[in-house]
């Protein structure tokens, strides 16, 4: 019989947890591992975004997932370790964006739009910014050193489409290492404020968020 969910009143009983698949049933065995990899990092994924990775244990982990601790260690060493696995499913749907901004046949201004359109659905999804600034924090060792030289590579790519963008002219001569700050930072801070339940989603606050730093807010008249 599955155990009753437990959670800590501090911190998880505030989480409206996703749903899981640990308990599913699979022939294959290969992937009844991996479903329930998945399901420990969708939901540990959820909860460091939004009660916080040190706020956060093994043990609520496992209780959550209606498993014990030990189960837990079969898909990761630690803590740490899971928190870098989540890391790196978001920086696998990062790539996607910059994938699909690649594949745009149009001018470096078109590829921004399109990269920050898929951007901004990333970005406020459990594996979005909130998380990423969590890995930021709490990653230590070669894991920070890994993950530190993965946000590197992700600034340069978008520097180097805004350079292809100055380059064919549909984006002003700039300082392309300013502007992807700019845009990063704009975007990042999406999780912060962004209501799903409101009347735009993602890729139309995009629109909206791009607009505003193309063409500025002064009035065309001053």
């Amino acid at each position: 019989m599955r155990a009753v969910l437990w959670f800590r009143p501090s911190v998880l009983k505030r989480v409206a947890l996703p749903k899981t698949h640990w308990h599913k049933k699979t022939k294959d065995v290969k992937v009844q591992q991996e479903l329930k990899r998945r399901a420990m990092l969708n939901l540990a994924a959820h909860s460091f975004s939004t009660v916080g990775y040190k706020q956060t244990s093994l043990d609520d982990i496992a209780a959550a997932l209606a498993v014990t601790k030990p189960a837990l260690y079969y898909y990761a060493k630690s803590k740490e370790d899971i928190l870098m696995q989540c890391a790196r499913i978001s920086l696998e749907r990062v790539e996607l964006c910059f994938i699909s901004a690649q594949d745009v046949k149009g001018n470096g201004l078109d590829r921004i739009r399109v990269f920050f359109r898929v951007y901004a659905n990333m970005v406020v999804s459990e594996f979005g910014s909130a998380l990423m600034r969590e890995a930021r924090r709490n990653l230590t060792g070669e894991n920070q050193k890994s993950l530190r030289q993965a946000l590197i590579d992700g600034q340069n790519f978008l520097e180097s489409i805004i350079a292809e963008g100055i380059k064919d002219g549909s984006i002003r001569n700039c300082d392309s290492k300013r502007l992807a700050q700019v845009l990063f930072s704009a975007f990042n801070q999406m999780p912060i404020w962004y209501n799903p339940k409101g009347p735009l989603n993602p890729e139309s606050i995009a629109d909206e968020i791009l607009e505003l730093i193309i063409y500025g807010v002064g009035a065309k008249n001053t």
